[in-house]
């Protein structure tokens, strides 16, 4: 316990450095807080919670209500006459005691299990947010590199055609600077279709976000700072998930006792009024009622045991895979960096071996074919390295969120 005290400290010491780092390429705070509400998935949970304080107050008013009834006979006594008759009563069932207290207790519960399945349906939504802004801005950076190739396939034909009038250059050269040319614009064309196509999704998806005008350009990922437990228990405490299936569990074992109690029933207690030949004869009274036989209360008292079992195995099983996923997102995000910085490295070798490369084949000592396929190499190699930069980039985002520190409040309950 004392060793996930410190693990807490000092994760709260070291939060808003990494946070702040990642902000230039999200949307705004409050854009991001706007739309996550106004998401349908949100409101039908938000409408969940409200249905839930209303059943937490049915419960807190009890299973009963007074049950007013009455009858009216009109008697043909033979010589004696006919005579107006009539009963009335008012009666209610009354809840044994503990009852009342585990009804409150349930409906309690209900509101809490509410509100963390609202905002676990927040979290999801901040992964699907972050999925499809992601996938803008993957396509919008292709878009840029293809732009960049095609014009630089613009420029050597320039050159090429200038080296042919001056007889430094045959009319192969220019033809293959040319199918090199005509390559770049239809993989320009293909990923300015994916950008259309990735931000239609987004505004189709959440209608409600504004988009900048131009996607922001994916920065360089950098280390998050913490070690891989401190991420870890931050994911576990801080888990909607796991805190919805455990107060679940908590209410089915309440729902459970609350069974147990019900094997004895309620009973009802009334006053009657009545008044008989004509009013000769009148009184009032009081009476109960007990319902009896234990076969179907016993039943549903068993029912809600098991349903009690079945939760606490529910509990182990998310358990489990809230701690896979805080595994899993730490992996992805250490090795999403290292693959960045491998992919940086190679492409800054190969932009040295293009210059190299040009200045040999303006000097004549290396074929111009040489140079079209390095640059088709270096081009590639752009690709992987943005590649590379918004994975590793969508890595550190993912563990942020299911981490709570960006998006999503964070509830952390220091004594766990």
């Amino acid at each position: 316990m004392i060793k996930s005290f410190l693990i807490c400290i000092s994760i709260a010491a070291s939060a808003p450095s990494f946070a702040q780092a990642t902000l230039p390429d999200l949307p705004h705070p409050d854009i991001v807080e706007q739309t996550i509400s106004s998401h349908p998935i949100v409101q039908a949970a938000d409408a969940r919670v409200a249905a839930a304080h209303a059943e937490a107050r049915q419960r807190k008013s009890g299973p009963h209500d007074f049950i007013l009834s009455g009858s009216y006979v009109r008697r043909d006594a033979g010589q004696q006459g006919n005579f107006n008759e009539w009963d009335s009563s008012i009666s209610r069932a009354i809840r044994l005691p503990g009852k009342a207290k585990a009804d409150k207790k349930i409906g309690a519960l209900g509101i809490q299990i509410a509100e963390n399945t609202r905002d676990d349906a927040r979290h999801q939504v901040a992964l699907l947010l972050k999925d499809y802004w992601f996938e803008w801005l993957s396509a919008s950076a292709m878009v840029s590199i293809d732009k960049q190739e095609l014009a630089i396939y613009l420029q050597e034909l320039d050159t090429v055609r200038k080296r042919r009038r001056q007889k430094e250059a045959a009319l192969l050269d220019e033809e293959e600077v040319q199918s090199a040319l005509a390559a770049a614009r239809a993989k320009l064309l293909a990923s300015e279709a994916k950008q259309l196509e990735a931000k239609r999704a987004l505004n189709n998806m959440f209608p409600n976000m504004p988009l900048p005008a131009f996607a922001p350009i994916v920065s360089e990922p950098k280390p998050t700072g913490r070690t891989r437990e401190e991420w870890r228990t931050l994911i576990i405490q801080r888990s909607h998930e796991l805190r919805m299936v455990e107060k679940e569990a908590e209410r089915q074992g309440s729902l459970a006792k609350r069974a147990r109690l019900d094997r004895f029933a309620d009973p009802s207690v009334g006053v009657r009024l009545f008044s008989e030949r004509g009013g000769e004869e009148s009184g009032v009274g009081v009476f109960f009622s007990v319902p009896f036989g234990l076969n179907r209360r016993g039943s549903a008292s068993d029912m809600r045991r098991a349903k009690a079992l079945a939760a606490e195995s529910n509990v182990l099983q998310a358990r489990r895979l809230i701690e896979e996923v805080a595994d899993r997102d730490v992996t992805r995000a250490e090795s999403g960096i290292g693959i960045w910085q491998q992919a940086a490295v190679a492409l800054k070798a190969n932009t040295s071996v293009v210059e190299r490369l040009r200045r040999a084949v303006e000097l004549g000592d290396r074929d111009l074919i040489d140079l079209l396929r390095v640059l088709h190499q270096n081009h590639e190699m752009q690709r992987a390295e943005v590649t590379a930069r918004v994975m590793a980039q969508d890595a550190l985002v993912q563990l942020q969120i299911d981490a709570h520190e960006i998006w999503i409040l964070a509830h952390v309950d220091i004594h766990e």
